[in-house]
């Protein structure tokens, strides 16, 4: 069994973790995860784009104005999802609002990204 097949690196541990993260386990048990903080204009976004290899929306404080979770998988298939999951703490009718929110790009496209981190920050002033 190599290192990939057995740790972090195998693709069955990281959709678990990633399951585990959307139930919100992360409050109770620390998962495994990568945290970028920073004052504004410090790199933080520039530091995403190394690692993950895309370049996020500037402009109008779209991508870490609050906090944004990526996840990369290597796929056969392409693709960008993109969706909210709620706070903890957050009441039932708001909850089933924002797992609702999903958008789904068949390639990475800036501008349609952007267009949808607006999406999301619209939707966050309403609910606040």
């Amino acid at each position: 069994m190599t290192t990939m097949e057995s740790g972090l690196g195998n693709q069955a541990v990281l959709t678990k973790i990633d399951k585990l993260r959307e139930l919100n386990v992360g409050a109770i048990i620390p998962l495994p995860q990568l945290v970028v903080v920073g004052d504004q204009s410090s790199g933080k976004s520039s530091v995403l784009e190394s690692l993950t290899g895309f370049a996020f929306p500037r402009g109008a404080k779209l991508c870490t104005r609050y906090a944004t979770q990526i996840t990369c998988r290597r796929e056969v298939k392409e693709g960008v999802s993109i969706s909210i999951i709620p706070r903890p703490d957050v009441d039932e009718a708001l909850k089933a609002e924002l797992l609702a929110f999903r958008r789904d790009l068949p390639t990475l496209d800036n501008d349609k990204l952007a267009v949808i981190f607006a999406e999301v920050s619209k939707k966050k002033k309403e609910i606040s």
